[in-house]
């Protein structure tokens, strides 16, 4: 039997401990508590791994549902598309309109220009002072404090051979068009009393999921 005090074996006969002295009592230590311990912590570890794949398993619910809302959200709309590039001119800012571009079209817009990627910067301040020049008239002509705002009048579908054609032009862009609207607009320039308006026409694509300028078929708002 072993001691309590000291854990020392000493013979089922003995009284006394042979190391320390103390009474016996003549009780075998349980040796099934080493067995529940291991158990428990079997047990543990096993709600441990399923606590895992749980968290686990909703990560994964969340990140397809994140997935499905932004397919389901899609792109840029066609208002936007238009919005931005009608408050882009009088900004005047030409990155603005560029990014509302394809980049397959950005592309093959500055070989057609003869311009490489490393020149893009340069032909930017190009554009812009070109369509500084405009602003400047008009703020001759209308003041600093000039406002701008349109209304979407008419919006027409791009159908039948039209849009055939329509892709086949950008086909060789390598951009692939799904759809095309043209977007009458009117514009209203303020500044007092003066007040200017006009309607113009935005042509758009629809290429994947988002719109964009379709610069085959508009010559701008001016």
């Amino acid at each position: 039997m072993f001691c309590e005090k000291c854990g020392v074996k000493n013979s089922d006969e003995s009284t006394f401990c042979t190391a320390c002295g103390a009474k016996l009592n003549g009780v075998e230590p349980v040796v099934s508590d080493t067995s529940v311990t291991v158990n428990s912590n079997n047990k543990n570890r096993k709600v441990g791994i399923i606590a895992v794949a749980a968290a686990a398993a909703a990560t994964v619910v969340v990140v397809l549902v994140v997935v499905l809302i932004i397919a389901l959200s899609g792109g840029r709309g066609y208002k936007d598309t238009v919005e931005k590039y009608v408050y882009a001119q009088f900004k005047p800012d030409a990155a603005a309109i560029i990014e509302l571009l394809p980049e397959k079209v950005i592309e093959y817009g500055l070989e057609e220009v003869g311009y490489d990627e490393d020149e893009f910067d340069e032909y930017l301040e190009e554009v812009n002072e070109e369509m500084q020049e405009y602003r400047d008239f008009l703020e001759i002509y209308l003041g600093e404090d000039f406002t701008v705002s349109y209304e979407i009048l008419i919006v027409e579908d791009v159908t039948g051979n039209d849009l055939d054609d329509l892709k086949e032009v950008y086909e060789d862009m390598d951009v692939k068009v799904s759809a095309a609207k043209t977007v009458e607009i009117k514009l209203t320039i303020k500044a007092g009393d003066t007040e200017e308006t006009g309607n113009s026409v935005v042509s758009v694509i629809k290429v994947g999921r988002s719109w964009y300028l379709d610069v085959t078929r508009m010559d701008g708002l001016f």
